[in-house]
């Protein structure tokens, strides 16, 4: 490696951006390249190295935002302040590596900022653009982008579209929700359709997907753009074969809540827990709390269920006590070492897709409960195409009732439609594992950029 082999790594303030940009500064860092990862804080601290690897640097900087204001009251103004601190904080940092003679060669950024490119290029930098989010959610923004699907002003204004190239056929209930209105979600929709803005003078394009997955589509988006797939970004410790045969996995934290978990599972046969859990951005309204918990104390399975401390209230009172041995509600779990625990059976999900490559990276069988954002779409290709799991039917006000998440449950956990998911679960986790094990696409997609820097 030369001396200046070195990047930037740059995502969105979100812990959905975070954490596979900071898996992938990980395997950046185990082939030996340097990497300052650039976090954007409310609380920013000096730099620090990380715990394992000293050419992997955390560089914090302020989101521009004074203790006591809330950063969430406007999205637009939050977007502003952060870019102002980045635009501010990212040139000096740039200027003092130089000075160390540490000149950083590339900088990933995040897809949401997509003015981080003429930053990158102003210094001389590669600009490589990170996409958190799969192929067939971006694929489909590109087009909104190009003009060639526009949005309907209300979510009646289109029953059935046609297939977008390389996609089944589409309905508004499984397009990205601000897509089916303009009117709903319009600064957001702006943010995710600009991600597109500038692509075609991007000089990498990085998506935290991997190529089995989308083999169709990455054809058609390898045509544009050039496209390095790396993911999944799951730690290998979850991917490693004989840690898969031993179910010998290790707690990604050491504390309470994680023993909590991990000794309740131990209690249950294998595949015999449904696990639930909708993310810290999805709010379940007061009445579909109820109704989950009501069809999940009438399944004839065990379950283990992520309630956010702010979320408790809208459980039914005594549910806890009903319920007894039968279900495990926590306020926080350790996602991975859960779905990498034998006793999961199936992972009851909003489809976010964090939660939805790892599920599928380690064989967990799904029922898709989507709310918003990309979760719609990314629900249909795991149920339609992949076949991993069903999608619990919503009233047309987008409700679940209590007879579905049985009827759910039920075809997972039991029956031959069980089996047909499980054995197609089984599938995508041994080619998750073998796209990123050495010689893999994801392998050989690192390697081809980390061969770029040195």
């Amino acid at each position: 490696m030369r001396e200046e082999s070195h990047v930037i790594v740059l995502p969105f303030p979100g812990q959905g951006h975070i954490t596979p940009m900071s898996q992938f500064c990980k395997r950046l860092a185990s082939k030996g390249l340097k990497v300052t990862l650039v976090l954007v804080s409310d609380k920013p601290s000096p730099p620090y190295k990380t715990e394992h690897d000293d050419s992997f640097t955390v560089f914090p900087i302020s989101n521009g935002y004074q203790e006591g204001e809330d950063p969430l009251q406007d999205l637009d103004e939050y977007m502003e302040r952060v870019e102002t601190s980045i635009k501010t904080c990212l040139p000096k940092l740039i200027e003092d590596m130089k000075l160390s003679g540490h000149l950083p060669r590339a900088l990933v950024y995040d897809s949401t900022m997509p003015w981080l490119l003429d930053v990158a290029h102003s210094y001389g930098l590669s600009g490589a653009v990170f996409f958190t989010q799969p192929w067939l959610v971006s694929a489909i923004y590109y087009h909104v982008f190009k003009g060639s699907f526009s949005v309907p002003s209300t979510k009646y204004g289109h029953s059935t579209l046609a297939s977008f190239p390389s996609f089944p056929m589409l309905n508004a209930n499984d397009l990205p929700s601000f897509l089916c209105e303009s009117s709903s979600y319009p600064n957001i929709l702006r943010i995710v359709i600009d991600q597109l803005s500038n692509i075609d003078r991007v000089d990498i394009v990085l998506c935290n997907t991997f190529d089995k997955l989308e083999e169709k589509l990455l054809k058609w988006v390898q045509s544009l753009w050039p496209v390095l797939n790396i993911g999944p970004t799951v730690p290998s410790m979850y991917l490693d074969k004989r840690l898969s045969e031993d179910n010998n996995y290790g707690f990604s934290l050491f504390n309470a809540k994680v023993a909590e978990c991990i000794d309740w599972l131990n209690t249950k046969q294998a595949s015999s827990v449904v696990y639930v859990s909708f993310g810290s951005l999805v709010i379940l309204s007061e009445d579909q709390m109820i109704e989950l918990a009501a069809g999940l104390k009438q399944t004839r399975c065990f379950f283990l269920w992520v309630v956010r401390e702010t979320e408790k209230d809208k459980i039914p009172k005594n549910y806890v006590e009903e319920v007894g041995e039968k279900g495990l509600i926590v306020s926080w779990s350790p996602q991975l070492d859960v779905l990498a625990h034998k006793s999961i059976g199936c992972f009851l999900t909003h489809c976010g897709w964090n939660s939805m490559i790892e599920g599928l990276s380690l064989g967990v069988p799904m029922i898709g409960m989507p709310h918003w954002t990309d979760q719609p779409t990314n629900a249909k290709f795991m149920k339609d195409v992949w076949k991993v799991g069903v999608r619990a039917k919503a009233d047309g006000d987008g409700f679940v009732r209590r007879e579905e998440i049985v009827r759910c449950v039920g075809e997972v956990m039991e029956g031959e439609k069980g089996k047909y998911i499980r054995k197609n679960a089984e599938k995508w986790k041994l080619l998750a594992r073998e796209a990123v094990s050495e010689g893999g696409s994801s392998d050989k997609s690192i390697d081809e950029f980390v061969s770029m820097f040195c």
